[in-house]
């Protein structure tokens, strides 16, 4: 098995030192930042002298092409308001959630950064992310003019149900197809699979073979890590398995359609032989013409239209019987201040973003949260082709498996690779644990995660 290094969604959006074909996915770093380092110290102004600007800290970890629009975000907001500036600060991802809680409890947060959607519970339960409700009402930001599932993912039910992120995009997995691949195979991309076996056949055909060995996957896959994981919690969603009741008090329903999902998955590598585990850079691999079928995000357009890629999206397939596809939303929080009166000014930068978001989720990533800009007669023509984006934002209609908004909700989340859910997962993809016995431990993991709150 190939062990090259593996690479996360946020290694492949830095993307500066990735070439794929011959090409280096160059990334702009952000305009008017400083990268957030051990030995920074963030101190914000707690009162600013008489005729200067608030200045807000903002710590964002975007820092490829979402991370070049999002900078440009924060240059139209210093640039449109007098009373109120942005500093933004880029912090690594996987540094994150560390160095917030540590600035916090030295009493030196920064006043907001970028979270996910029901993966905050444990911060907001140790009071480092600050509740929202009073001050959206103050600022005056229209809640009514935001989809409604996206404010109901912003909520914490087992945490006083309260509003703890204004939603800024949302975004789904969808299928991006190789279309130099589908034209040498004699396929219509018009009819594009949408069922299992649809999918099964087409990736039959797409799969080149040197005896029993894929040399290009007709579906893109990992041996270990996020592919394989995120593909298994989608395929088992839409058998019918449930990570949690709906109450969030019972783990694991419906067992046998999570263990079937599994199986699944095993298949393609050792049954239907239309992917292989030898892969670990998915993102460099399927830019480079080694996959055909490719499950990801919104995250990739920038970089394989910059590339050239021949590539087109389409919904991602019902394979088990209901439709479902992953969600995951983006959007801004508010962190602890030894000054209160920081936060209706944070609200209100954090408002200016939200209702001048056009940008951001025609250029910038994910569908956008706001009613009024999906309704825009512009919407679809603002951003890349629709043939490359049109999927992400029509997905969003059975894009349904996102977070479960518990203490311990990293254990649930099917998009990672390196919590107890991949981790356990891989055992069953190296066929050294039957998915049975991995269900038995997932089960059991999840009901005590649950008991916790």
């Amino acid at each position: 098995m190939n062990l090259n290094k593996k690479i996360s969604r946020r290694e492949f959006l830095k993307a500066s030192g990735l070439t794929v074909a011959g090409v280096t996915l160059a990334a702009c770093a952000p305009k008017a930042t400083e990268m957030v380092t051990e030995a920074t110290k963030v101190a914000p102004t707690t009162a600013p002298a008489v005729g200067k600007p608030i200045e807000l800290i903002h710590w964002s970890w975007l820092v490829a092409s979402d991370g070049e629009i999002w900078a440009q975000m924060i240059d139209e907001f210093n640039a449109a308001n007098k009373d109120i500036q942005i500093r933004m600060e880029v912090v690594p991802d996987d540094q994150y959630v560390t160095k917030v809680v540590a600035a916090a409890a030295t009493g030196q947060a920064p006043d907001f950064g970028w979270g996910t959607a029901g993966l905050r519970g444990m911060m907001i339960n140790d009071n480092v992310i600050v509740a929202m409700d009073d001050y959206l009402s103050k600022v005056g930001l229209d809640m009514n003019d935001f989809v409604e599932s996206m404010v109901k993912a912003s909520r914490y039910p087992n945490l006083g149900n309260k509003m703890y992120m204004v939603p800024m995009d949302a975004m789904s997995l969808q299928m991006e197809v190789n279309l130099d691949h589908v034209n040498e195979a004699g396929l219509d991309i018009n009819n594009y699979p949408k069922t299992n076996d649809e999918l099964l056949d087409w990736a039959d055909k797409l799969t080149i073979r040197d005896g029993d060995k894929v040399v290009r996957s007709g579906i893109m896959m990992t041996g270990t890590g996020v592919q394989p994981t995120v593909t298994w919690g989608i395929v088992a969603a839409q058998m019918g398995f449930k990570r949690a009741s709906d109450d969030l008090k019972t783990a694991a329903i419906n067992p046998d359609a999570g263990i079937n999902a599994m199986y699944w998955v095993l298949d393609l590598f050792d049954k239907h032989k239309v992917s292989t585990r030898d892969i670990a850079d998915r993102y460099a691999a399927f830019g480079n013409g080694e996959g055909s079928f490719f499950w990801t995000g919104p995250w990739t357009i920038n970089g394989y239209v910059t590339q050239g890629l021949n590539f087109t999206t389409v919904p991602f397939p019902n394979i088990g019987g209901d439709h479902r596809t992953y969600f995951e939303l983006g959007g801004l929080e508010m962190y602890v201040q030894k000054d209160p009166a920081r936060y209706e000014a944070t609200m209100t930068a954090i408002k200016w973003l939200s209702d001048n978001s056009f940008l951001w989720t025609t250029k910038g990533r994910g569908a956008a949260c706001r009613k009024s800009i999906l309704a825009r007669e512009d919407y679809k023509t603002a951003g890349p082709d629709w043939k490359v984006r049109g999927a992400f934002i029509d997905g969003m209609s059975f894009a349904t498996e996102g977070e479960i908004p518990v203490l311990e909700a990293p254990d649930f989340t099917i998009y990672a690779g390196g919590n107890f859910l991949a981790k356990t997962l891989e055992t069953v993809w190296a066929m050294e644990k039957t998915p049975e016995q991995a269900m038995e431990e997932i089960a059991k993991r999840w009901q005590e995660d649950l008991d916790k709150g």
